[in-house]
């Protein structure tokens, strides 16, 4: 049974795979057949070119009887036995001659208006690589001066601002490199292949958007199983399988398919890209609103405000607000996250000095518990959490260990917060502050958590 997705939804994917930077993209012959169009030569597919060639050499074509159950490889090993025998050579020249005919039919490229329409959509799209099964230079064509071309024995690398186009099958400028027949994908299934193990970790550490294509290649589907297999770690980055497949009557919802990869059905592949790419326009808009809102927080954290710094000293949900924000554009935040927290820190520390301040401990140990209790230490930088664990362990020498024997000289309201929402601390959280306070000599933090923390 498949589960229903929005497309809307499947446009969120995909922009947020562009806006982290690991968008893919898999191309097949479909697309190149989109591209050309109506244009002479036509874009043909891997089936239609054996055709095409064993019509050249007029070698006899199998019937439909005949093809029944027979795969694409080996349909191409049959051509070139078949050649072989005609001319009277060996398999090996047969292939060959076999191989450079495909080379010479597969030379179509777009148009100088298709050019410039798809040039538009790749502008904007802007993938982080692109993977393809097609020996055509169709691609090279949209991204001149934007790409580099890759055959199937270079590495998946490409300078800055370039877009990797790795043809996995080979390309039609060397004959040599094209896969097409069975002994040609035998070298893809050697243990440690560097193509299939490379596609596999790509596919898995990307959003890989597939098409013209129909996952029926047999080391395209590998590569996918394989990909999803190599990490079982739950990912912090967008990762999705999305296939865009066609049909004369697609479905107006995309759906998730058995194997765990989104369809999204089309008749019409431009329409598709153009529907994205403005979807992705009006998403990066608004997304660069939230940026310029975000500018503006920062130039308030180092601006040293003394009304926004009270704010977040005497309102929690001020406190709760930014680390919400911090959340989600931390990259952008934690540096002048830091810079603020601990001007606000300072400013309370020094009125714990003033005469029977007690009240500005506790302002000052809830400022750390809304931080630890609502920030995963996961993704907690490693500076702010030295500076909490050393913020906590000195007003922890001001708090009480027992929440009903309160002595004189401590903080009674901060004693009562620290026994109240320690409760709210997460596990590992504990774990690590307990065992930092132990190789730092934090002996207060230490002593407060040892009761809490749980020993493997």
């Amino acid at each position: 049974m498949s589960e229903d997705i929005s497309k809307e939804i499947v446009f969120e994917k995909l922009f947020n795979a562009f806006n982290y930077g690991n968008l893919g993209m898999f191309i097949g012959a479909g697309f190149s057949k989109a591209v050309i169009g109506d244009d002479f030569p036509p874009a043909l597919g891997w089936f239609e070119l054996i055709k095409e060639v064993s019509e050249k050499f007029e070698i006899e074509f199998p019937n439909d009887d005949e093809l029944i159950g027979v795969s694409l490889p080996e349909l191409a090993t049959l051509i070139c036995k078949r050649l072989a025998i005609k001319r009277s050579i060996d398999y090996i020249e047969a292939k060959r001659l076999f191989k450079k005919e495909i080379c010479n039919l597969s030379n179509w490229l777009p148009s100088e208006k298709r050019t410039k329409e798809f040039r538009e959509i790749f502008d904007i799209l802007s993938p982080s690589w692109i993977v393809t099964t097609n020996y055509d230079l169709v691609l090279e064509t949209i991204l001149t001066g934007k790409s580099k071309s890759l055959g199937p024995m270079n590495y998946l690398s490409a300078p800055k601002n370039i877009i990797p186009i790795y043809h996995l099958h080979g390309t039609r400028l060397d004959s040599e490199s094209i896969i097409i027949t069975q002994e040609d994908y035998i070298p893809l299934f050697r243990p440690n292949e560097y193509r299939q193990s490379k596609l596999s970790m790509t596919i898995r550490e990307s959003t890989t958007l597939i098409l013209g294509y129909g996952l029926g290649d047999v080391n395209v589907l590998s590569a996918v199983d394989w990909s999803k297999n190599i990490y079982t770690e739950k990912n912090e980055y967008p990762y999705e399988i999305i296939q865009a497949l066609w049909t004369s009557s697609p479905k107006e919802e995309a759906y998730i398919d058995e194997n765990g990869n989104i369809i999204i059905e089309i008749s019409d592949l431009e329409d598709l890209l153009n529907e994205l790419i403005v979807y992705i326009v009006n998403k990066q808009e608004e997304y660069d609103r939230q940026l310029l809102q975000l500018s503006k927080l920062i130039g308030r954290l180092e601006g040293e405000n003394e009304e926004f710094i009270q704010s977040f000293i005497d309102k929690r949900e001020v406190r709760l607000k930014l680390i919400d924000v911090l959340s989600r554009f931390e990259h952008h935040m934690i540096s002048p996250y830091i810079q603020f927290l601990t001007v606000c820190m300072d400013k309370v520390w020094e009125k714990t000095s003033e005469n029977g301040a007690f009240n500005m401990y506790d302002k000052y140990l809830n400022i750390i518990l809304d931080v630890i209790i609502n920030y995963n230490y996961k993704r907690m930088s490693p500076r702010l959490f030295q500076i909490i664990a050393q913020s906590l362990d000195k007003v922890l020498y001001y708090v009480s260990s027992s929440k009903t024997v309160k002595v004189f000289g401590d903080s009674w309201d901060a004693t009562d917060s620290w026994h109240i929402r320690k409760k709210e601390i997460p596990e590992e959280t504990i774990n690590q502050l307990y065992h930092y306070s132990k190789q730092n000599i934090l002996s207060n933090l230490r002593a407060m958590l040892k009761g809490l923390v749980k020993e493997d």
